[in-house]
């Protein structure tokens, strides 16, 4: 799809494409009058930082493997203040923008910013879901990447080796972690992690902190996930927050065995 403009030197093409779809999500959803309301720029600027976010979501549904400071080139032939808000111009998206707009996403947490945003969108959409799915997959990353032991104590997210989902066990990896509804399967909760996070651990840290407002935003009847979900701490913080789930029953543990193998076939 493109759109005309008049200027003074005539007529103009803006190419518009699929993103005037994603545009009108955004807005419909209020995804930079959120950002803004949690993350507001207090001195005197051309972009918000909920309009630079609104960017950078059109900008990876239209290529992702270009650079920040290749954004201008990826506006220059489309209608920014359509897409983005008025005023915005392919100029003002540069790597120093989009750069401070990712350095407030982290400061204000990005799970937590994610979770707020999502519960959102769920209720904008009316998805009444009766479950919630939690899981875990890993990303495999190319280069490599040194650990600071003398900086273990920070939150940061470390790409190092550990079980590869992809296959790929040579390489240092990534872990996202993610609860999703179960009418649309939109993810309500996103965790980066270490490369080498254990599962077990990591399900019963989001049983400890988050089942309770999920449970409240959601209202949610079951949540449901693998074999590393049934651990004595994540069944005994569901168990205290009243929350029923749906698991399997790991074949490590003696009686699971047994029952598998007194099973009959019909």
């Amino acid at each position: 799809m493109a759109i005309s403009t008049t200027s003074l030197s005539g007529l103009t093409i803006k190419r518009m494409d699929h993103l005037g779809l994603v545009s009108g999500m955004c807005r419909e959803l209020g995804i930079a009058k959120m950002i803004d309301a949690v993350i507001p720029k207090n001195n005197e600027h051309k972009v918000t930082h909920g309009e630079a976010f609104v960017a950078m979501l059109l900008n990876g549904l239209g290529f992702h493997s270009r650079t920040l400071h290749m954004f201008a080139d990826f506006f220059a032939d489309k209608p920014t203040e359509r897409l983005i808000g008025p005023g915005v111009q392919a100029k003002h998206l540069n790597d120093d923008v989009l750069g401070r707009c990712l350095d407030a996403l982290y400061e204000a947490d990005v799970s937590s910013l994610y979770q707020v945003m999502a519960e959102r969108v769920v209720d904008t959409l009316g998805l009444a879901s009766n479950a919630v799915h939690l899981d875990i997959t890993s990303f495999h990353v190319d280069g490599e990447y040194a650990v600071d032991e003398q900086d273990s104590e920070t939150k940061r997210i470390e790409l190092v080796k550990g079980y590869s989902r992809d296959h790929r066990p040579e390489l240092n990896q990534v872990i996202l972690e993610l609860i999703c509804e179960n009418q649309a399967g939109i993810p309500v909760y996103m965790q980066a992690l270490s490369g080498n996070t254990n599962d077990q651990k990591a399900f019963a840290e989001v049983t400890r902190h988050h089942i309770q407002c999920l449970k409240a935003a959601q209202q949610c009847r079951y949540f449901v996930a693998d074999a590393a979900l049934y651990t004595e701490e994540s069944i005994t913080a569901l168990a205290t927050q009243n929350q029923l789930f749906i698991s399997r029953v790991p074949m490590t543990i003696k009686d699971a065995r047994q029952h598998v193998s007194n099973v009959t076939e019909a």
